[in-house]
């Protein structure tokens, strides 16, 4: 009797020597649940600067469009960005 209570505690050591190995697996391997976590967040950074970027592209096919198309946009831009003048104006600079 002796020897198969010693045998049954071999099943139950092996069993749970078994789920615990299993358990660390899930957790920490390889494609464990904290892998699977750091894909997800990592995806969702990935998606978020996807958004962005899209966004960006949008403004920029719009400002693109303008350029092309609407010439009051391109004055403003030429005496924004380019210190331009129009036709029969003039500048006044002061000295500081």
């Amino acid at each position: 009797m002796a020897v198969k209570l010693c045998k049954k505690k071999k099943h139950y050591i092996l069993l749970s020597l078994f789920v615990v190995i299993l358990f660390f697996i899930t957790i920490f391997g390889e494609r464990g649940l904290i892998r699977l976590y750091k894909l997800s967040r990592e995806r969702d950074s990935i998606l978020g600067y996807k958004k962005k970027i899209e966004t960006e592209n949008a403004s920029l096919r719009n400002e693109i469009d303008l350029l092309k198309n609407d010439d009051k946009y391109i004055e403003v831009v030429a005496r924004k960005e380019l210190g331009m003048i129009g036709k029969n104006e003039l500048v006044y600079q002061f000295e500081k």
